[in-house]
């Protein structure tokens, strides 16, 4: 009797535990009279549609439903047809409950049946309640300043009111931590930043943004589900990205890096993250930036560190990559060998020369043609200052002949012009647009390349004073 007892408990333990897997929450709007209701969420940088609810006629609420359960996160119910909206809370374990607003006014809220809308609300009502004052005493110091008056005690009771409110959401934080509402609460702390007294003014300067950005993220729980579904998320990043790091390719990458370690217990928002930079850096914007390209698909891609992806998409990411690699900036040129009209081979790692300007052209190619006077100038001005510029012409074959064909109809006969009929540097360097221009220094070491040729003299003496100014630190 006492095996069948346990059994049947067995039973009536596993149906319920089926059962109370899925989604049924009921969304009721007073005054709204629109049967239609659409729930989205947000993810990352987006806002998802997730179902489109329309309401029975015998029913004053909608119902949004499922028999699996949904991502946790960051929800929103959208009107139609003005698409104002009110946000709730899906947490992980607890879908079954009862929203209700008020479409004159969708920041009153209520619920029922879930402890986390009611967290959420009830934090939402705290700061309704305090906005009043808060406008008040900001109206109040815009008075007094624009009159010079004094405006210390309006300042005070400003700083008096954010305390209470700092209050309040750390006690909130510390007593339900595990939530998403404190999640939400949290990242949005402020930076406590140290006094630092020691040194100069700029050193201080220095020393605080350093600190506020190695802490900016202290608050963040990376490797809640959920936090890939809230609105901050990606503006954080975002910011961090563009505010608290240089732009240049090895900042860049120490700080993806350092993003995506975030995200080590978190394999969604990791998905997410690693594409997104890749594709975001794909797309060349700034000179260099191939270099974040090919670092991202080195590091996790073709490591294995991105399963999502599909084995024939893969391999095109990683042929891409390798591409690129050898006309990296800061690279020793790849050692090829180019031909001149007379079959003469030209070794692009001997010819001697302060600077080397490499030039890719095609007969065909009509940007080529505009850029050539600049770099027929270029190469007339700077000859005599150490810098040789050698034409490569990209055609092959049959079209071969074209490319000296083509010399003195663009002005480029005082230029060394090189060619090759089977295009053999191709296998080593990877030319696919036309004109293409990097700039190499003595050792034959890329040092800028993609740059427009009305602006090739200008860089080049900006490299130059580089030149001349690293010499003399060193010398000093």
């Amino acid at each position: 009797m006492n095996r069948i007892h346990t059994l049947l408990l067995f039973s009536i333990f596993v149906i319920t535990s089926v059962t109370a897997q899925k989604v049924d929450i009921e969304i009721k709007i007073d005054n709204y009279k629109n049967d239609t209701l659409i729930v989205g969420n947000y993810f990352a940088d987006r806002q998802l549609v997730k179902d489109t609810l329309i309401r029975k006629s015998n029913k004053d609420k909608f119902e949004l439903q499922a028999d699996s359960l949904f991502e946790s996160g960051v929800y929103i119910a959208i009107t139609i047809p003005d698409h104002q909206y009110s946000q709730f809370i899906i947490p992980t374990d607890d879908q079954e409950f009862e929203l209700e607003m008020n479409y004159e006014d969708l920041s009153e809220l209520k619920s029922k049946g879930s402890e986390e809308n009611k967290l959420f609300y009830d934090y939402l009502r705290y700061l309704k309640k305090r906005r009043p004052e808060n406008v008040r005493l900001q109206n109040e110091l815009i008075v007094a300043d624009s009159l010079g008056k004094d405006a210390s005690k309006i300042k005070e009771q400003i700083s008096v009111l954010d305390i209470e409110i700092l209050e309040y959401q750390k006690e909130l934080v510390n007593k339900h931590p595990n939530t998403i509402t404190a999640a939400l609460i949290a990242a949005n702390f402020q930076v406590d930043i140290p006094e630092f007294t020691e040194g100069t003014p700029e050193e201080i300067k220095s020393k605080r943004f350093r600190y506020y950005r190695d802490h900016y993220f202290d608050n963040v729980d990376f490797n809640m589900p959920a936090i890939i579904r809230t609105p901050f998320l990606h503006d954080r990043i975002d910011y961090y990205m563009e505010k608290l790091n240089s732009p240049l390719p090895d900042s860049t990458i120490i700080a993806i890096d350092y993003i995506l370690s975030k995200f080590d217990n978190n394999e969604e928002a990791r998905k997410f993250y690693t594409s997104h930079f890749l594709n975001q850096f794909a797309q060349m914007k700034m000179v260099g930036q191939d270099a974040i390209y090919v670092h991202i698909v080195d590091k996790y891609y073709a490591n294995g560190k991105a399963p999502w992806v599909k084995d024939e998409t893969l391999a095109k990411i990683v042929d891409n990559a390798n591409k690129l690699k050898p006309l990296l900036i800061g690279n020793i040129v790849p050692d090829i060998t180019t031909y001149d009209k007379d079959g003469n081979p030209v070794k692009i790692r001997e010819i001697e020369a302060d600077y080397t300007v490499l030039l890719f052209w095609a007969p065909n190619c009509g940007h080529c043609k505009k850029a050539m006077p600049h770099i027929v100038k270029f190469n007339d001005e700077y000859l005599a200052k150490g810098v040789k510029t050698i034409s490569i012409c990209t055609k092959g074959g049959e079209k071969y002949d074209g490319c000296w064909d083509s010399l003195e109809d663009k002005d480029m006969l005082r230029l060394m012009n090189t060619g090759d009929e089977y295009i053999r540097f191709q296998r080593k360097m990877y030319v696919t647009k036309t004109p293409k221009i990097i700039v190499l220094d003595k050792n034959k070491e890329i040092v800028i390349k993609d740059i427009p040729a009305e602006k090739l003299g200008e860089i080049v003496d900006e490299i130059m004073r580089l030149e001349v100014a690293d010499k003399e630190i060193i010398e000093e």
